[in-house]
């Protein structure tokens, strides 16, 4: 009997799998570009719920969107998802969905002038990369790394379950993650520098010629030094407070579960 029975469980997981493989469709997309061309200084802020951005610098003087929409639901569920666009001082960018559904993913690429400047941009369930922007970009999103590179201002990034990643841009104002590791250069110091995650590391390449007083600390992991000269006022296995070249703004590194390496920028 019990034989009978296990057979019997197995052909109906089997006739439920062909099934759910019956009923599944496939992949379809949809490709938007436009192209605008606004005013310098405009401050460009895009809003992305589901789905990954990149911006680009480039020599053009428009504002070249391509968006691609994804989606296993159909065509139908990739035109219940609009691309809004409104220009002003500020240049929107939004994703808006269905109420309650999120069955489409749109990815964002987008190049823009030298002199546009970026603001926020928001988004989740993706990445975010920017590379040669002007502005000070406020980056936001949940389950994604964000990646800011070159940037010709001060960076604040927020995220979850990702990785932050920031070089050669020209400040750091906050960035924190949790699930994820940071990593940064710091040239110069603009204001105080926050840098926190939980359950990952974080490495700061720091010029030697800031001005800083530095906080680090973390419940399970080392603080380490590297070619930095940082005059220690404690210094133990899991914290570190100093300053270098005499003190001034206040850098200050946190995790759990992770460990702070301290390195020079070359």
């Amino acid at each position: 009997m019990q034989n009978i029975w296990t057979k019997a469980v197995i052909v109906c997981l089997i006739l439920a799998l062909i099934a759910v493989a019956g009923c599944s469709e496939p992949l379809v997309t949809e490709e938007v570009k436009e192209s605008y061309t606004i005013k310098p200084n405009t401050i460009l802020e895009i809003y992305n719920p589901n789905g990954s951005v990149s911006v680009n610098i480039w020599d053009g003087d428009s504002v070249e969107i391509e968006a691609v929409k994804k989606s296993y639901h159909g065509r139908d569920a990739l035109e219940a998802v609009d691309i809004f666009i409104s220009i002003a001082d500020v240049m929107k960018i939004e994703t808006e969905h269905p109420p309650g559904r999120k069955n489409v993913t749109v990815d964002y690429e987008i190049r823009i002038p030298g002199d546009v400047k970026l603001g926020v941009v928001e988004c989740s369930n993706g990445s975010i990369s920017i590379n040669g922007v002007t502005g000070n970009p406020d980056l936001r999103t949940s389950n994604g790394n964000i990646e800011a590179i070159n940037v010709q201002g001060v960076v604040y990034a927020s995220g979850s379950n990702g990785n932050i990643n920031v070089t050669g841009s020209k400040g750091i104002d906050f960035l924190r993650t949790s699930n994820g590791s940071i990593e940064a250069e710091l040239e110069s110091l603009h204001e105080d520098v926050s840098i926190r995650t939980s359950n990952g590391s974080i490495t700061l390449y720091a010029s030697p010629n800031l001005e800083a007083n530095i906080a680090a600390n973390t419940s399970n992991g080392t603080v380490s030094v590297h070619n930095l000269s940082i005059e220690t006022a404690e210094l133990e296995q899991t914290v570190l407070t100093g300053t270098m070249n005499g003190g001034g703004r206040v850098i200050d590194l946190s995790t759990s579960n992770g460990s702070i390496e301290l390195r020079q920028l070359r």
